[in-house]
């Protein structure tokens, strides 16, 4: 199958490495970014909430048998109580965040539409989309819409775009787990894995999920944080069973 796969926020951390990870599969990349970053892959400078996208989708897509869109495109904010979001940065994280999974899929949805071609989507999203941080209350809330946004296209256009989404929790590589510094200890014992997941099997994961064979995941979330999330409270504070 000619399959055209599409990479948002290919220049970041998991977009660049999920390039990498699908340049060696058959079928076309077109990889997206802001900036060119530092992929091995040629990156196409272009921000996702451009008039220009679709058109740019439709090109890449002549011939292909199936589109897949893995969008990676977003920030992760500084740490800022809810005093201290002003509506500013509310807005700001919400368009790099939500905005942008919109154009994308809005761009791909059309553009699978008219050619009559199915179309697979995961749009990474975070842990946080259902267990609040504490200083992320903007970056929380827009993924959480992004997860709305798989089931909303889902119900409008399933019968061609399979929108699903995958949670991240936090990321053995990634900028903010470094930054937990004297923390990394306490907080890395609260992984049941006990370890992070790493960047390598995440995208070797999220190629997988965009696979036909989970199509019928439309609309619902794959989470990857290490059994993080799945717990009520951590085992400090758990009451232990009597002898």
């Amino acid at each position: 199958m000619d399959t055209l796969r599409i990479v948002t926020g290919a220049a970041g951390l998991v977009g660049s490495a999920l390039v990498e990870h699908l340049g060696v599969l058959p079928g076309r990349l077109l990889a997206l970014d802001t900036y060119p970053g530092p992929t091995l892959a040629p990156v196409t400078v272009l921000d996702v909430r451009s008039r220009d996208l679709t058109e740019l989708i439709n090109r890449h897509a002549e011939g292909a048998a199936r589109l897949e869109l893995y969008h990676c495109a977003g920030t992760v904010p500084t740490l800022r109580s809810i005093h201290d979001t002003h509506l500013a940065v509310f807005r700001s994280t919400v368009e790099d965040n939500l905005v942008c999974a919109y154009a994308a899929l809005h761009a791909v949805a059309d553009v699978a539409g008219n050619r009559g071609v199915p179309v697979g989507a995961v749009l990474l999203s975070s842990v946080g989309a259902t267990r609040a941080h504490r200083y992320h209350v903007a970056y929380d809330a827009a993924k959480a819409g992004v997860e709305s946004l798989a089931r909303a296209f889902t119900l409008e256009h399933g019968t061609y775009l399979s929108a699903r989404c995958v949670a991240l929790g936090p990321l053995a590589e990634s900028r903010t787990t470094a930054e937990d510094g004297p923390l990394a200890e306490a907080l890395l014992a609260l992984m049941p894995r006990g370890r992070y997941p790493r960047l390598a099997d995440l995208v070797q994961a999220i190629a997988a999920y965009a696979a036909p064979a989970f199509d019928d995941s439309a609309g619902h979330t794959l989470t990857l944080d290490a059994g993080l999330s799945v717990q009520l409270r951590p085992g400090t504070v758990e009451r232990q069973p009597s002898s």
